[in-house]
This record gives structure tokens, sequence and C-alpha cells, in this order.
């Protein structure tokens, strides 16, 4: 117990700040302008504390990178569970949704999971195209049971999914990060038939 609260419960608390303060201040500042400094400033932590949980500014943005991805996927395994017997329209459109209101909603989420963790080093590379390739067997298993079901043709899958991923990417930093956005039905409505048609070909 510390000050009457379990010293679990702190570290926890206290992990949970600096990851907050690394989404506002990588998406604020750029990864590559950031520092450790500046993390523990918006935290209102200490370095010493900052490096009791973190070895540094890059395991921060590793850690961020997957909790993000990790609820948007998550949200859009779900979404695509609940609409299994719906159209392949029907199905996309329910899946694009979650996706983006999951990492479009918070500016900072979208800034860093799809623009700041590009070059940001080796490690953070590697895991970006890991989590890419699951992204990709995940969609192409979806528009796999959609043609099972006769909705859209067969065929292979792998590059038309890699071309899904990066124009909903770039449309989702660019609408989350607009002032005024665009109405989040219109974004839907245009991505779900950029994808419809690249399954569909």
């Amino acid at each position: 117990m510390y000050a009457g609260q379990p010293v679990e419960d702190r570290q926890r608390q206290r992990r949970a700040r600096f990851l907050e303060s690394g989404l506002t201040v990588f998406a604020r500042d750029g990864y590559a302008n950031s520092s450790v400094g500046a993390i523990c400033k918006d935290a209102g932590l200490s370095s010493r504390q900052f490096y009791e949980e973190f070895t540094g500014r890059e395991s921060l943005l590793l850690e961020l990178y997957e909790q993000i991805d990790r609820e948007s996927r998550d949200t859009v395994t779900k979404a695509l569970e609940n609409k299994a017997d719906a159209s392949a329209l029907e199905i996309i459109d329910a899946a694009v949704r979650a996706y983006v209101e999951s990492i479009g909603s918070d500016p900072r989420k979208a800034r860093v999971a799809l623009v700041e963790v590009v070059g940001a080093g080796p490690k953070v590379e590697k895991f970006r195209l890991e989590l890419r390739r699951v992204w990709g067997s995940l969609l192409a298993g979806a528009a796999e049971d959609a043609a099972m079901h006769g909705e859209i043709p067969t065929g292979d899958y792998e590059m038309r999914v890699l071309a899904i991923i990066g124009a909903v990417n770039y449309v989702v930093d660019a609408w989350s990060g607009s002032d005024p956005r665009a109405p989040l039905d219109d974004v839907i409505r245009v991505l779900s038939r950029v994808i419809m048609g690249a399954v569909g070909a």
C-alpha cells in the first residue's frame, strides 16, 4: 500500500498516464520530434518514473500502436461476426464503420497508428508489417467467405486487400485530422464502394 492505495494500482495508473501523454505528444509533435521530457511534462510525472515503465520512446510507441490496432481489429472482427448472414455491401459497411469509429474518432490515434509509426525505426517497421499481415488475413478471409456465398467473384485477394488497406487508412487519416470533418456516413459510403469495387472486380 502507498497513500492508501495498492502499489499495483498506482503503477497501472501511472503507466496509463504515460500512454495517454505519449499519444498526445506523438500526435502533436511527431514521433521524430518528440522527447521523453515532453511526455513526462504532459503526464506530470518524472523521467525516473517513465524509465521504470518503458525502455524509451520506442517501447512506448510500440505499446500504443499495439493497443490502438488491437482495439480497432477487435471492433471490426465483432462487426463482421454480427453481420455474418448479411449481404456483402452490408458487411463492408459495418466493418468500415467499426474501423473508422474506432481509430478515426480520436485524431491522435489515427495520427499515431497510421502516420507516426511509418519510418519510426526497424523494430517498429517490422511490427507494422506484421500487423498489416494480420489485417490482410482477416480481410481476405471475409472476402473469401463472401465469394463462397456467390456475392463476389472468387480469386486471389492478397493484392486487393493491400490496396484496400492503403486506401482506407489514407482516407481515415485525412478525415480524422480535417476541420470541419465530412459526415461519417459520407466517408463510409465512399470507402464501402471503393472496397466493393476492389473485391468485386
